[in-house]
């Protein structure tokens, strides 16, 4: 009697443990198809040090990240299902929103990375331009489509001057920073750290280089966040939450090990230079993310308060209804504080 028992507790013990690793096999790490801003450059190697430290594979995500060709283009992709989560300014997922009838295709942003906004007007000291006001009657190339050209009215506003006293100049992105050392403009709009070590590259001296950020002058606005549907947010919160905290740890890396982080770049396009990219890098980091607000409250998050303001901001330069904020930023999959505090 005893015998046959013993076999069944045995069999019922293997039979156990098989259902247990067939579960644990059935545990595939969750898909996400991440795009980002722009191409792979020093800003986007904080989301590149995931991928090589491991990070996303030890969050249980199976992360594909490719390269961006803007944030109005990025916010495209997310709304339409080509990528699950984006990196992209925030404003420019506002106006996205503001043409979407139904609200289930609106996305929302889950991740704040830009406290500060890398929009920026970039002159030259010998024009005279010491601060937005000074821009009256000057004339500013940039592309049509350019968040700062299009957000200019807010930094106008917030400097007591009319927006269409300057002169806009079409340009293609790629001619920009030249018009500005041939000295045919001005002045130019675009990202701050892109603009700034563009015309450096194309022989503006960097002594003779005026970078007037909209953060600096008074302009509530935010930067690029993490985008994704709010559709898939509900359905995929754990994983959003997993991947906002490797982005976090990747924007740590970035501040603490800059070198590591350029050899995640690098990693993934062997054609960049290092020196320059590391650069553009810490530009990043000291103009947009490390900010006294982030300093004090940890990446990620938004002031509420502020963010009202901003809404505000874009809904009048933008000329759309200003949305709610609640609609606009979530801080429901943000990782606790303690895993996102910026390094002193």
């Amino acid at each position: 009697m005893k015998l046959p028992s013993l076999f069944r507790l045995r069999t019922a013990a293997l039979l156990a443990l098989a259902t247990l690793a067939g579960a644990a096999g059935a545990q595939q790490p969750a898909k996400l198809r991440f795009a980002l801003d722009w191409v792979f450059q020093g800003p986007q190697a904080p989301f590149l040090v995931p991928h090589q430290n491991g990070c996303y594979q030890k969050a249980g995500l199976d992360v594909t990240t490719d390269r961006g060709y803007g944030s109005g283009d990025t916010v495209v992709k997310v709304g339409a299902g080509a990528y699950d989560v984006g990196f992209a300014d925030i404003n420019a997922m506002v106006e996205y929103n503001a043409k979407q009838t139904r609200p289930e295709d609106r996305l929302i942003a889950f991740f704040m990375v830009y406290d500060g906004a890398a929009l920026s007007i970039i002159t030259r000291k010998d024009t005279g331009v010491a601060k937005p006001a000074d821009l009256v009657g000057k004339t500013i190339a940039a592309p049509p489509g350019d968040a700062s050209r299009r957000l200019f009215p807010a930094l106008a506003k917030a400097n007591g001057f009319d927006a269409s006293a300057v002169k806009w100049m079409n340009v293609a992105p790629e001619l920009r920073e030249t018009m500005l050392a041939r000295k045919q403009a001005d002045a130019i709009s675009g990202a701050a750290f892109t603009g700034y070590m563009g015309a450096r590259a194309v022989g503006v001296p960097k002594d003779e280089l005026v970078v007037m950020r909209f953060p600096q002058f008074g302009s509530t606005l935010y930067g690029s966040a993490l985008v994704t549907k709010r559709a898939f947010a509900a359905s995929h919160g754990p994983a959003l939450t997993a991947l906002a905290q490797c982005v976090a740890e990747g924007i740590v890396t970035s501040i603490r090990q800059p070198a590591s982080a350029i050899e995640a770049l690098y990693q993934r396009d062997k054609l960049i230079n290092r020196e320059v990219e590391q650069e553009r890098l810490q530009l990043s980091l000291d103009w947009s993310i490390v900010t006294p607000w982030t300093r004090a409250n940890g990446l990620g998050g938004v002031d509420p308060a502020r963010l009202g303001r901003s809404m505000q901001e874009v809904a009048a330069a933008l000329e759309i209804p200003a949305p709610d904020p609640a609609e606009v930023f979530t801080a429901q999959y943000l990782p606790p504080a303690d895993r996102r505090a910026v390094p002193k």
